[in-house]
C-alpha cells in the first residue's frame, strides 16, 4: 500500500525500491529508498519504525505523511560516482573505524574486513560528503573490495586510526551536563543511570555521535584522560556509538557496572545498537583494557 500510494505522489522519473538492510548484531530492516529525478543515492527510510508506529494504533495516513515529511528532510540532490570506491588511492581518506560486538557479528565479519579488539571486531567504513543537507553516505568496506585494492586489513586499520580521529573527533563531556540537554528533547526516552558522588560518569563519542565507541581503540587517547582524571577507569559500553568512563581507584565493582550495563541493554538499548553485555576496565599501571 505505501510503495503504491509513493508511485502515484512521487514524480517522474523516479526508483522507489525497498532493501534487505543489515544493521548489526544479526538483526536485518527494510529500507526504503526513493531516488528521483536522476539521483542516484539516497537515505533509507527503515520501514520497520513505522509497522511499530502503526500497530500502537497510529493511523495509516499519519504514518504515511511522517514517511513524505522524512523523505522531504532528507533527500539527496545529486548524484555519486561509485565507481570511484574501486581506486583504494581516493577512497583512503575517507575510511573509518566502527567497533562492533565480535559474537553477535559472526556470520557477518565472514564477510568484511576486520581485526578483532577484545572481545569487539573493528570493521571499516567510508564516509564522503554528500550535499549539504544530508551530509555523508557510508559504504561498509567488505571482502571483493580488498580483493580490488590488494590491501591487507592491517594496513586498513592503521589507515582508519588515523582518518577517524581526523574526521571524526573524540569528545568528553560530563554525563549530568549531557542528561540536563536531553531531559529537554521531546519524548526523549528515560534510562536509569544511577548518580553516585563516587562515581561520576563521562561520556566519551565524537563530534557526530556516530559510532563514538571506537575511541576505546586509542589507548593513548584513554591513557591522557586517565593522567587528567589521576585515576583507573570503568569502562561502559553504551552503544556503538559512545561508551561511559567511570574515574576509579581499583576495579572492585566490575561485576556491579557489568550487571548495570546487561540491565540497561535489556531494556532500553535498541539490539543494533549494542557493542557489549558487560563492562571493561582501563588500568593506568598496565596501560591497557580488559575485562
Amino acid at each position: 500500500m505505501v510503495l503504491a500510494r509513493l508511485a502515484e505522489d512521487i514524480p517522474n522519473p523516479k526508483k522507489i525500491t525497498v532493501q534487505r538492510v543489515y544493521r548489526n548484531n544479526g538483526d536485518f530492516m527494510d529500507g526504503l529508498v526513493i531516488l528521483e529525478g536522476g539521483v542516484n543515492i539516497g537515505p533509507a527510510l527503515y520501514l520497520d519504525y513505522y509497522y511499530r508506529t502503526l500497530n500502537k494504533g497510529s493511523s495509516f495516513a499519519a504514518v504515511y505523511r511522517d514517511i513524505i515529511a522524512q523523505y522531504e528532510r532528507n533527500r539527496a540532490t545529486g548524484r555519486i560516482n561509485v565507481d570511484f570506491f574501486t581506486d583504494y588511492e581516493k577512497v583512503k581518506s575517507r575510511i573509518v573505524m566502527k567497533l562492533i560486538n565480535r559474537e553477535k557479528n559472526a556470520e557477518f565479519l565472514t564477510d568484511v574486513p576486520h581485526i578483532d579488539y577484545l572481545d569487539l571486531s573493528v570493521v571499516f567504513v567510508g564516509v564522503f560528503p554528500v550535499d549539504s543537507d544530508i551530509g555523508n553516505a557510508s559504504i561498509m568496506v567488505r571482502n571483493a573490495h580488498m580483493m580490488i585494492w590488494e590491501q591487507h586489513p592491517d594496513t586498513l586499520y592503521e589507515t582508519a586510526k588515523v582518518n577517524t580521529i581526523r574526521l571524526m573527533p573524540p569528545r568528553l563531556r560530563q554525563m549530568s551536563s549531557l542528561m540536563h540537554d536531553l531531559a529537554s528533547l521531546p519524548d526523549y526516552p528515560t534510562v536509569p543511570i544511577p548518580d553516585d558522588p563516587l562515581y561520576p560518569m563521562y561520556v566519551l563519542t565524537n563530534n557526530r555521535d556516530y559510532f563514538g565507541a571506537a575511541n576505546m581503540v586509542y589507548t593513548e587517547l584513554i591513557s591522557s584522560y586517565a593522567d587528567k582524571f589521576q585515576a583507573d577507569f570503568y569502562i561502559l559500553p553504551s552503544s556503538i556509538h559512545e561508551v561511559i568512563l567511570v574515574p576509579t581507584a581499583s576495579d572492585d565493582r566490575l561485576a556491579d557496572f557489568s550487571k548495570m550495563v546487561s540491565e540497561v541493554n535489556a531494556g532500553h538499548v535498541e539490539n543494533e545498537d549494542i557493542l557489549a553485555d558487560h563492562a571493561y576496565y582501563y588500568s593506568r599501571r598496565e596501560n591497557a583494557i580488559t575485562f
